[in-house]
């Protein structure tokens, strides 16, 4: 069964980082007009979502790595202006083995923020440091994090930031497992005062710090919630009104507006990132 659906936003993708690995299949899609996205729960029940730009208003972007999307930006622009508006959901981390399979340097990865913001300015941008983790080697009692480079985002010029701590999802444990760490959830304590560290660094540079979807953290003074998808701030991108609705297919917490995403899980769409904390790759 197919069904049409047209959503004038689009989410590309929570599931897997199209960005930096499909963009030709992205350009191949818009050519075409829809993309169809089968029902991860039901192979049977596929949604043929339209990518008309009459129909779209504006398109959130996912990844680690822009390097891809910058150029097929570049050399298509007149098919991304078709839209109104571009937002960019980029995560950079700090350089650690959680992520081995990221190989753009850090030092490139915000250079392509920075052309980001030149190209669409600070109203597109959200910069996440997503997820936080913690961990011990196989045989270590050490505690070990992903923090070690926070510092960089003195010198990023954006004003918010988007964080999380890492969740136990079955598939990131298990997999961590195989690959000699174990995943640590801390206590609340504990998560306060890394998340105290963070703001101290944010507030020398009036960065507001925002929390993805854990509610106990959003209690925390000087942490506000995040809403990824907000329809309020991608109407300053596209003018006219937007639905407000909340998306109701995320956690309870999360506080995005409803969009449709066209990623989808495996196969071709199986992330190369392949990070160790990951909740939706495959277990390998």
């Amino acid at each position: 069964m197919c069904v049409n659906i047209i959503s004038d936003i689009i989410s590309c993708s929570r599931k897997t980082d199209v960005p930096a690995f499909l963009m030709p299949w992205v350009i191949e899609r818009i050519g075409k007009g829809y993309v169809d996205v089968t029902n991860p729960y039901n192979p049977n029940q596929v949604s043929r979502i339209s990518l008309d730009p009459l129909d779209v208003k504006c398109w959130v972007w996912w990844s680690k790595d822009f390097r891809c999307w910058i150029k097929e930006y570049q050399n298509n622009r007149c098919l991304f202006e078709q839209y109104k508006g571009h937002r960019f959901q980029f995560t950079i981390n700090s350089p650690s083995e959680l992520e081995s399979g990221l190989h753009t340097p850090l030092d490139e990865r915000l250079k392509q923020l920075k052309y980001l913001l030149k190209q669409f300015g600070f109203d597109a941008m959200n910069y996440r440091f997503d997820p936080i983790v913690l961990y011990r080697k196989k045989d270590s009692s050490k505690i070990l994090n992903n923090l070690g480079k926070i510092d960089y985002i003195g010198n990023i010029g954006v004003k918010e930031m988007i964080f999380s701590f890492a969740q136990l999802y079955s598939k990131a444990t298990k997999r961590m497992l195989l690959r000699n760490k174990t995943l640590i959830d801390p206590p609340l304590e504990e998560k306060k005062e890394i998340i105290e560290g963070i703001m101290s660094k944010c507030d020398k540079y009036a960065i507001v710090l925002k929390n993805c979807s854990q509610e106990i953290l959003q209690a925390i003074n000087g942490v506000e919630k995040s809403s990824c998808i907000d329809a309020n701030k991608i109407e300053k991108i596209t003018g006219g009104s937007l639905s407000k609705a909340k998306d109701q297919s995320q956690r309870k917490a999360c506080e995005c507006h409803k969009s449709r995403d066209i990623g989808q899980y495996g196969g071709k769409f199986s992330c190369i990132h392949n990070c160790d904390y990951c909740y939706s790759h495959p277990i390998n």
